[in-house]
């Protein structure tokens, strides 16, 4: 379920450390996913989760299915724990794009860079008494 509902995701909340003070710092950040299923981000230089990422690269990316009715708590989330890294590979800005067509009139800019979360571990919630924290492996198979 949390790799379904990932890949059907375009945003979330991108929590990540401040460098100064090791407190959390959270932003709203577009993603698509790689041929893996691994969330990739586009990133300018100048903003503040990636400058907190070029010191420290842990980070967890939260992902919710808010119902339209009622509790938002009762709805499906996941957060994706892991470490970020820089990812040269251009060949993302396909899928980048096809997800961010937006992204298309600023991908080229200089201070702009593709990053991918390796999680390793997902705490899910399914809705009221549905918790698990499971490892990377057993959401994506293999070796993330």
């Amino acid at each position: 379920m949390a790799k379904e509902a990932l890949a059907r995701a375009r945003t979330g909340s991108l929590a990540t450390l401040e460098p100064q003070s090791g407190a959390p710092y959270v932003s709203l950040v577009n993603f698509a996913c790689d041929e893996k299923g691994l969330p990739i981000f586009l990133f300018s230089k100048l903003a503040r989760h990636t400058k907190c990422l070029l010191v420290d690269p842990r980070a967890s990316l939260l992902i919710a299915e808010v119902p339209t009715t009622g509790d938002a708590l009762t709805g499906f989330r996941a957060t994706f724990i892991g470490r970020m890294s820089e990812q040269p590979d251009k060949a993302l800005t396909h899928l980048y794009c096809q997800r961010h067509p937006e992204a298309a009139g600023y991908v080229d800019f200089g201070d702009f860079s593709f990053w991918r979360l390796a999680p390793e571990s997902i705490h899910v919630v399914g809705g009221f008494g549905r918790i698990e924290t499971l490892p990377a492996a057993a959401v994506f198979g293999g070796t993330v």
